[in-house]
């Protein structure tokens, strides 16, 4: 009888303990780190015989989140992050590039914040998401260009529905960081100064291991809201950028893979800028640029290894009468040493004509040795990877 007294105690005693557990344990949020080292040794050369070595950890980062279900079919989340920015930028030691909230279930996302504007739609195999960014994203129409983030982070509210898990059409407001500030408004403005919308096929992250030709086709429609002078119409004002964008796969064999990238940029301008003198005449006057890139990838039993890739950029200003265009070749190859850590070598030349020339100067050229360490990791798991934290920051082997 006492043995079974006990027995009794024991029992309840470890249900009332776990029951709080439980409870507890669907309410605790998901909680994510990820963070990604990279450090490059630069070797620069130019056209006037000038050269130089750098040291370069820009583009570091640190990303802590938080995921929770709601009390619908929706769940939340948070995410707090910074990187290193360049080292010539004035941005300071440290530049919060990820704060913002996020509602979502399987077909809708609502986001608000500060974060990646969508200035481009697809990201390639470069070893910094700035090495082409003349190429491979819409300009900030706003900025001097002293800092490359400017054009690639701002304060976003982004609506996003997806049809059928594949077709994702997303409608954004955005605010570019404005350098200088205007004399005539406050630091403090966050007013949106562009707005746009895109609408793309992509092939679920659940079924890229079926390795299908067509990965992804996209276009967007960019509009910046500018001051643009003699004209009082918001359409007349509005400085408008379309990008096409696509990736194939040519060769979709489950270890020697090859894709192929492209992204197109049009941006019809202003036709008063005639000549280039600045930052804010590049980003105004009507342009086309290009980039391509054919990437090979060595990935056997599903685990990346070694890559190899090539890319080509094109920029042409046709209403420039000083033939102005610029050219970007880059190659590099990256290798696996271990879980998420890489090493890399990365070759960049550089060339420019007409008005361009007398800006950045005839030619040059980039070598870089770098390596990188990635982590993502998280507790409490309650959800899928499709909002996996590193998923924010540039690509390198996967």
């Amino acid at each position: 009888m006492f043995k079974s007294k006990c027995i009794f105690v024991l029992i309840t005693f470890m249900l009332i303990t776990a029951i709080p557990s439980a409870i507890f344990a669907q309410v605790n949020p998901e909680i994510l780190l990820g963070a990604r080292g990279v450090m490059s040794l630069n070797l620069n050369y130019s056209s006037d015989d000038k050269s130089s070595a750098v040291s370069d950890f820009s583009d570091s980062s640190i990303l802590i989140g938080f995921r929770q279900k709601l009390y619908n079919r929706f769940r939340g989340k948070l995410v707090l992050g910074f990187q290193f920015p360049d080292a010539d930028s004035d941005l300071g030691q440290i530049f919060f590039h990820q704060v913002f909230l996020q509602i979502e279930d399987e077909s809708n996302i609502l986001k608000i914040g500060r974060s990646r504007v969508k200035s481009a739609l697809i990201e390639f195999p470069t070893l910094r998401d700035d090495d082409a960014l003349h190429y491979t994203d819409v300009l900030n129409a706003f900025s001097s260009g002293e800092n490359t983030e400017e054009s690639q982070f701002g304060n976003v509210l982004e609506v996003t529905h997806i049809f059928g898990q594949r077709f994702w059409l997303r409608i954004h407001g955005e605010h570019f960081t404005e350098t200088p500030v205007p004399p005539e408004t406050s630091e403090t403005d966050f007013g949106l100064n562009s707005i746009g919308m895109s609408f793309e096929y992509r092939v679920p992250e659940i079924q890229k291991w079926n390795r299908q030709v067509l990965d992804q086709v996209g276009i967007s429609f960019n509009n910046f809201v500018t001051d643009r002078e003699g004209y009082s119409s918001l359409i007349d004002r509005a400085l408008k950028n379309i990008v096409f964008s696509t990736i194939l796969n040519v060769h979709p064999d489950p270890i020697h893979f090859w894709d192929v990238r492209h992204q197109s940029i049009y941006n019809l301008g202003f036709d008063e800028i005639t000549e280039l003198n600045s930052f804010a005449d590049m980003t105004r006057a009507k342009s086309l640029a290009t980039f391509t890139s054919v990437r090979y990838l060595y990935r056997k039993l599903e685990r990346p290894t070694a890559q190899i890739s090539a890319a080509l950029g094109y920029k042409t200003f046709p209403n420039l009468a000083n033939d102005t265009k610029q050219l970007e070749a880059v190659a590099n190859a990256f290798y696996r040493l271990g879980e998420k850590f890489d090493i890399g070598l990365q070759y960049q030349y550089r060339w420019f004509k007409g008005d361009l020339k007398e800006i950045f100067g005839r030619q040059g050229s980039r070598i870089q040795f770098a390596i990188i360490y990635s982590i993502d990791q998280s507790w409490n798991n309650q959800f899928d990877d499709r909002d996996s934290l590193l998923n924010l920051e540039h690509g390198y082997i996967k």
